[in-house]
């Protein structure tokens, strides 16, 4: 039974007072509590929030509210009940909220929220904000203007963010050692590796307004054959004895409700309503990546081979973003219908799509959304530095997909985007030769840059195209011609590259020289590289009234 806190005048609950970073429908910005994010929700874009991933692990702790609070959704009929409102069930929200109101308070003396009272050091040492603060990362700014200053002291709401933020993203490194904690050496607390969402590639499903994204993330109960979600143990801190210094090597993982509110660090922030100056930041529960398929939805996976050998049985490792790399480039990994979550009844599937997005695909194929649903896939991701105990880089990308491009049951729409990306794959593979050619005919050694530097200006020449096309994919299209027509884009885009790299060739490169024993210059080159383009996109020269230039 939870002990009732009391109220006081340094009381923050965060259930009442306004601390999430919203974005209205006319694009206005301000802060809501989280009752309010529930009432407001059809009114509201996006959550926000200093840095993207605040948006990530803030959505994350709304969902697993909303589903402790529906105690559901049970099945696929339940949630479409859910979806066909105009307004989330406040009544229930409310009673829930009055139930665990107590363990949202930001100051509480016995369970401040996702904190530890009392927590302390053996020096009884308060470390400084940018501890906390992502976007300072150890006092080195990172993305943001804001002052030294600024830093001395935060507002509670702000604090509130970046709490619920670094529970899911801290980065490793030598936390604070507390007192009571077993694992403390010499003083401190040794790295156990970042946040639980810092582990994985995060991938939301973001609809027209919070109430869709709220209820598209809101995966029912009997989703148990890809994810567990929901029973008696899968339960949010709140809903648990208060946690002390103490923290588990392994602590068991009973659903995507602990997930999404993993208490990776223990923590106790210095101040009070009246702002915040400083915190204890010491070591909490420890998640192992391997494996979690079944109760994390919010990443793509990938088969780890050297990992399964030593294990003796398939390994599965969260498959994060690669910050050089926009998301659309990765897709395959992305789809139930390229990824599927189901059994292939032979080796392990080498990629396995977000549980989020197998839910979606089941919900299309039930006609609970239509073909003609766009599902804006929203992928946060933090890129750590050295031993991963610096933040380096954040990663926020958005990628509108129609509906159909998820249906597993017909996988010819996401099979044909999928193609589409191999072929900007396999066009950017020739541009990178034809650069590479051009470098080593002019005297370069391999492996120069040339043809790297040539690769990314292709990508970043399809990059918008890829996403206007990948939008025109809707039901009832003609995937041939459609990949015709992205093929001849790819085509179109590939030649000024090719026209600028010969244009820009050096004399020397014009005579050449030989290189492996063959000669290289800038015709053969050029040659070689309409041959090999040709080849890799034989939609785009079908029916060609001029053929281009190709040697005979």
């Amino acid at each position: 039974m939870m002990m009732a806190s009391g109220r006081d005048s340094n009381a923050f609950n965060l259930l009442d007072e306004p601390w999430i970073t919203v974005l209205t429908g006319d694009g206005q910005e301000r802060d809501v509590s989280i009752l309010e994010v529930f009432e407001q929700a059809p009114a509201l874009s996006v959550i926000g929030g200093e840095v993207s991933t605040q948006a990530f692990a803030i959505t994350r702790l709304l969902v697993a509210f909303l589903h402790r609070a529906l105690d559901g959704p049970a099945d696929q009929p339940a949630w479409a009940a859910l979806w066909e409102q105009p307004a989330l069930p406040m009544e229930r929200v409310h009673a829930y909220a009055d139930r665990v109101r107590d363990r949202f308070d930001l100051f509480d003396a016995w369970a401040p929220f996702f904190q530890v009272a009392g927590l302390r050091t053996a020096k009884d040492e308060v470390s400084a904000l940018e501890k906390i603060v992502a976007d300072v990362p150890n006092g080195e700014p990172l993305f943001t203007t804001r002052s030294a200053a600024s830093l001395v002291r935060i507002t509670a709401a702000e604090a509130a963010r970046w709490l619920v933020h670094v529970q899911a993203f801290d980065p490793s490194g030598i936390k604070s050692g507390a007192v009571g904690d077993r694992h403390v050496k010499n003083g401190k607390g040794y790295p156990i590796g970042p946040g639980w969402s810092g582990q994985i590639g995060g991938v939301l499903a973001q609809g027209a307004d919070i109430r869709e994204t709220l209820l598209l993330n809101l995966i029912a109960r009997d989703a148990q054959t890809y994810v567990r979600v929901g029973g008696a143990a899968d339960v949010p801190p709140w809903e648990r004895d208060p946690d002390g210094a103490a923290w588990a090597e392994e602590r068991p993982v009973a659903g995507a409700i602990q997930c999404y509110t993993w208490q990776t660090r223990r923590v106790r922030l210095q101040g009070s309503r009246d702002g915040v100056t400083g915190v204890v930041l010491a070591n909490g529960d420890r998640m192992a990546p391997q494996n979690r398929q079944n109760v994390e939805p919010h990443t793509a996976w990938r088969y780890s081979e050297p990992q399964s050998k030593k294990a003796g049985h398939p390994v599965y490792m969260p498959r994060r973003h690669d910050p050089s790399r926009s998301v659309w480039r990765g897709l395959a990994a992305l789809l139930p219908s390229i990824s599927p979550r189901g059994s292939t009844g032979g080796d392990p599937a080498r990629l396995l799509a977000p549980g989020v997005l197998q839910w979606l695909s089941e919900l299309i194929e039930e006609g609970h959304l239509p073909d003609t649903f766009v599902v804006r896939l929203r992928v946060h991701g933090m890129e750590y530095g050295a031993q991963n105990a610096t933040c380096a880089e954040i990663l926020d990308d958005l990628l509108p997909l129609p509906a159909v491009l998820l249906r597993q049951d017909r996988p010819a729409a996401g099979r044909t985007a999928d193609g589409a990306v191999t072929d900007a794959n396999s066009a950017a593979s020739c541009v990178w030769r034809l650069a590479e050619n051009l470098a080593q005919a002019a005297g370069a050694p391999p492996q120069s840059g040339a043809g790297a530097a040539a690769q990314e200006r292709l990508y970043a020449a399809l990059e918008q195209p890829y996403r206007t096309w990948l939008a025109g994919l809707r039901p009832g299209c003609d995937l041939v011609e459609a990949r015709s027509g992205w093929q001849r884009t790819v085509r179109a885009a590939c030649w000024p590259i090719r026209d600028e790299l010969v244009a820009g060739a050096p004399t020397a490169a014009w005579t050449g020289r030989p290189v492996n024993q063959r000669l290289v210059n800038v015709p053969l080159a050029e040659v070689w590289f309409n041959n090999a383009l040709r080849g890799v996109l034989p939609l785009a020269y079908i029916d060609a009234k001029t053929p281009v230039e190709v040697a005979g």
